[in-house]
C-alpha cells in the first residue's frame, strides 16, 4: 500500500498561498506567493465545453489533486496549484475517505494566455 501511493504521487507541482501585504500607499493588499513544492498525483474528472459571444468556445474542465496530509500546512480555497505551466484554482478540499494520510483538492484548470493580460 506504501508502494502504491509512492507511484501514484509522481507530478511535482507549486503551491501559491495568498499572503496579506501592503502597497507604497498603506494600503491591504493581497497577493499570491509560491510557498512550496509538493509532490501530487493529478486526474481530470471531467470536461465540458460551451459556446460563447461570437466564434469562442470556453472549455471548463475540473481535476483532482491529491496529495500528503501534511505537505499542506494550512489547506485553503483560496490557494491553487502551478504543474507544466497550468495552473488550477482550488474550489474545495476534503480528506481521502479511505486513507486518512492523503487530502483530495478538487480544483479548475485555468488556460490563461497573453492576450488575458
Amino acid at each position: 500500500m506504501t508502494n502504491d501511493i509512492l507511484e501514484r504521487l509522481r507530478h511535482r507541482v507549486e503551491v501559491y498561498t495568498k499572503e496579506k501585504s501592503q502597497t507604497e500607499f498603506g494600503e491591504c493588499t493581497y497577493l499570491y506567493r509560491r510557498n512550496s513544492y509538493i509532490w501530487a498525483e493529478i486526474l481530470p474528472l471531467r470536461g465540458k465545453e460551451e459556446a460563447v459571444d461570437g466564434k469562442s468556445v470556453r472549455a471548463n474542465v475540473t481535476h483532482k489533486i491529491t496529495v500528503r496530509n501534511g505537505a499542506i500546512k494550512e489547506p485553503r480555497n483560496d490557494m491553487y496549484f502551478m504543474y507544466k505551466g497550468q495552473k488550477y484554482e482550488v474550489l474545495y478540499f476534503m480528506p481521502h475517505y479511505r486513507r486518512n494520510d492523503l487530502i483530495e483538492f478538487y480544483t479548475k484548470l485555468i488556460i490563461e494566455t497573453e492576450e488575458d493580460y
